[in-house]
């Protein structure tokens, strides 16, 4: 019996470039919020905003992931109900 073994969804190498990405558009918008020519209020304001996009990128794709990883789950649990002969329909929440 084969376990249930997903492929991998992104090479090493995307993975190190979006990181790369990432990493570069943050510090690159950071220094010019520092270097912004205004009140350190307003720059203040500016640097808060980006940390909150920041936080609420990191929260929305934890979301997607998650709902993949359900759905990739709730597929297999229903591809060997089928494999066992027994089909049952789900049951709402």
């Amino acid at each position: 019996m084969n376990p249930f073994a997903p492929a991998p969804r992104s090479s090493p190498q995307f993975y190190l470039q979006s990181m790369i990405s990432f990493a570069a558009a943050s510090v690159g918008l950071g220094v010019g919020v520092v270097f912004l020519p205004v009140d350190l209020w307003i720059r203040a304001f500016l640097g808060m905003g980006l940390l909150y996009v920041i936080t609420a990128t990191f929260t929305l794709a934890k979301c997607v992931r998650d709902r993949q990883e359900d759905q990739a789950a709730a597929e297999a649990a229903q591809q060997y109900q089928q494999w066992n002969g027994v089909e049952q329909v789900p049951q709402q929440r």
